[in-house]
């Protein structure tokens, strides 16, 4: 899928307070917090302009091309490197008003994470069910790490009990908590259905792309309580064309009904403790967020959908090309 960069993100992006410039012979030195980057470019003159600009704040992506031409194939990298050097923050631009209402924060994610979903990514895996292509075995391999995400997920929610919350923020969380329990019971039973040994799964290790969607998630429930409850939609939205097709390609390649039914009984419980809507009702609680933590969190939306794709990649290229499913079990 096509990478969203620093530049997408920041409405007016400028130099956090603390970056100190200091000018080379041939450039500059930037430094923040014990950290430095020096910049060199073919026209000081005009680097030193472009940093300005910065410096200065409340001017968009775009108005910078427009204000410095000899820079304007650079400037995409230049801030996304800044970015990822912790240097830029949102400007004062558009204006405090810029502060949303968690509510409102939370339909404008859905539509930001629909519309990047639907104009960067095509599930392969589920075109493979639709059109009957998708080896058994990466269908064995998925719900392998399906597996996996639901028997962790009770840990990885826990640390967003640590903080101090209002008590119908606790309540939902623990509830949120409690529901997610012993639910990967079911999915073994999925996984023996297909002649899965089950009494080692708890040795069972993630492909990579799992592991981080797992590892994110868990460090946003301890270090980002915004981040933690916005990305929650994502890991609980029901998919029931999925569901369907899963169904029907079971049934039409031989696969038992013990595989498929756990999955799709997995799927309905989530609808009946509203999973889908945690984000909304956790986000609605919050008053106002503001443009910086918007971005933060678009930001941490946007890896998360294109780790999903990575691992949906990987489940295909790994368990895809297994004639007979190994669990990745190395004891």
């Amino acid at each position: 899928m096509q990478a969203t960069t620093a530049a997408d993100l920041f409405a007016a992006p400028r130099f956090r307070p603390g970056v100190q410039l200091i000018e080379e012979h041939n450039g500059l030195t930037l430094d923040y917090r014990e950290q430095s980057c020096s910049v060199v470019a073919d026209s000081q003159g005009a680097l030193k302009a472009f940093v300005d600009s910065l410096r200065r704040g409340d001017t968009s992506t775009a108005e910078l091309k427009r204000r410095h031409p000899e820079l304007a194939s650079e400037i995409d990298g230049l801030l996304e490197e800044f970015d990822r050097l912790g240097l830029l923050t949102e400007s004062a631009f558009p204006t405090p008003q810029g502060c949303l209402s968690g509510e409102e924060f939370y339909h404008r994610l859905r539509k930001f994470a629909a519309e990047t979903i639907e104009a960067n990514s095509k599930s392969r895996l589920y075109l493979g069910l639709c059109d009957r292509t998708l080896p058994k075995s990466a269908l064995i391999g998925y719900a392998l790490e399906y597996f996996y995400i639901v028997r962790e997920a009770p840990g990885l929610i826990a640390p967003s009990l640590a903080h101090a919350e209002p008590v119908k923020v606790q309540k939902l969380l623990q509830g949120f908590l409690a529901s997610e329990l012993n639910h990967d019971d079911m999915l073994r039973e999925s996984l023996h259905a297909v002649s899965i040994r089950t009494d080692n799964l708890d040795y069972l290790v993630p492909l990579p792309a799992t592991f981080a969607l797992c590892a994110s998630l868990g460090v946003y429930a301890r270090q980002h309580p915004l981040s933690f409850k916005s990305l929650l939609f994502l890991f609980e939205q029901p998919s029931v064309s999925f569901h369907i097709e899963l169904a029907n390609y079971c049934r039409e390649t031989g696969i038992p009904e013990g595989f498929w039914r756990p999955i799709a009984r997995h799927s309905t419980i989530n609808d009946e403790f509203d999973h889908e809507d945690i984000s909304l009702s956790l986000l609605a609680e919050i008053e106002a967020i503001s443009p910086e933590e918007q971005m933060t969190v678009k930001k941490h939306v946007m890896l998360a959908i294109e780790t999903m794709v990575l691992q949906e990649n990987q489940i295909l290229d790994f368990y895809g090309r297994q004639s007979v499913v190994k669990p990745r079990i190395f004891a």
